[in-house]
């Protein structure tokens, strides 16, 4: 029995190995088969690779003017959004559409004091538009009496006022200037006077107004200094002293113009607007938002002023090409610009400089007061 199972045990290995052998067999024979019948050369070259002068990715000249009109676009998206976000007065339009008064003059951006500067002053134009606008917008020719006062401080309302009284001075008109800014005075500073007595001392004492009331040297034009500032500005100012000093000036002056602090927030420049005939609100370009400007015009109206226009100061010509139109005729009429130049042009240039230079040595005089049948 054993000798059975060990023939049988012999024969399985032997068919196991037999069929193994035969596994490997067939794997050989197709791998010389397969190696007979493949193609010696499976690949073929048509020409040699060479290197390229540039890499396919990134294409810079494509991703940069991508850039640069995404940029573009963005820019200007930007431009847009802030100019509709920006409340600010900006031009004409904004002025008359939201206050329903009329833009009396356009001053250029840095104008210095006229009566200080020499030769021709193509500015000077801006605030003869301004004169005649106010004379053409009074109702009664004895309405001669004129509050200025801006929304907040740095406007330049006070160069305005000296400037406009210069060129008032300059047409004839006997022009009383009242620094009445009882809280930061600053019209003597143009004149180079003290403001130790001036209006505040008239106001409380009973000293006379020759006595307080300065000739300067710009011929038709007095000054009225503010004197030491009070502890209640607004008190003094709103006081019959005070109506009386307004009514007795306005009967010997052409002009009467008082200066006045800002109108927000004191109510100091509320008390002169209902004194005065008439109101003039300086707007200084691109600062006021236009909401702050529709609330000193209603300060004025709520104490019974009335507006008669609004002055459009500071005005970037460089960047607002939209007003340039309004000086640029100033300086194509000056002097200088006349079709007859050459040599007439030279000697009219001459007498203007030794004008201009006996003017200068009349206003380095000093302020002197006035005598009593000086205007009065």
């Amino acid at each position: 029995m054993s000798s059975l199972y060990t023939e049988y045990k012999t024969a399985k290995d032997e068919v196991t190995y037999l069929e193994d052998l035969l596994v490997k067999m067939r794997s050989r024979y197709f791998e010389e088969k397969a190696g007979i019948e493949l193609v010696k050369s499976p690949a073929t070259i048509y020409s040699e690779a060479e290197p390229e002068g540039k890499p396919a990715k990134p294409n810079v000249p494509l991703h940069l003017a991508l850039g640069g009109v995404l940029g573009l676009m963005f820019g200007l998206g930007l431009a847009f959004f802030l100019e509709y976000m920006d409340t600010t007065v900006k031009n004409l339009d904004d002025v008359e559409r939201y206050l329903g008064v009329p833009v009396l003059a356009v001053v250029p951006k840095d104008v210095g004091v006229l009566h200080r500067s020499s030769g021709f002053n193509p500015d000077a134009e801006a605030y003869r538009i301004l004169r005649t606008n106010i004379e053409f917008n009074r109702k009664t020719p004895d309405a001669n009496c004129l509050s200025i006062v801006s929304g907040g401080a740095g406007e330049g309302k006070s160069t305005t006022m000296v400037n406009l009284a210069y060129v008032c001075a300059q047409g004839g008109y006997n022009v009383l200037l009242i620094d009445a800014d009882l809280r930061r005075p600053s019209l003597h500073t143009h004149f180079d006077v003290s403001h130790a007595t001036g209006l505040t001392n008239y106001l409380t004492t009973d000293i006379r107004l020759e006595d307080v009331v300065l000739r300067t040297p710009v011929e038709n034009l007095f000054f009225l200094p503010s004197g030491l500032l009070p502890a209640d500005s607004a008190g003094l100012l709103n006081s019959q002293r005070m109506v009386d000093l307004i009514t007795e000036v306005k009967s010997r002056f052409d002009l009467v113009l008082i200066d006045s602090p800002p109108i927000l927030g004191v109510s100091d420049a509320s008390v002169l607007a209902n004194l005065a005939d008439m109101t003039m609100i300086v707007v200084q370009h691109r600062k006021l938002p236009r909401h702050m400007l529709m609330r000193v015009k209603q300060s004025v109206e709520n104490v019974g002023g009335k507006v008669v226009g609004v002055v459009l100061n500071n005005v970037d010509l460089r960047s607002d090409a939209q007003y340039q139109y309004y000086t640029s005729y100033y300086t194509y009429y000056s002097p200088t610009n006349s079709p007859n130049g050459g040599s007439g042009g030279k000697s009219r240039r001459r007498k203007i400089k030794a004008e201009t230079t006996a003017t200068a040595l009349g206003s380095s005089q000093s302020v002197s007061r006035l005598d009593g049948d000086d205007v009065f």
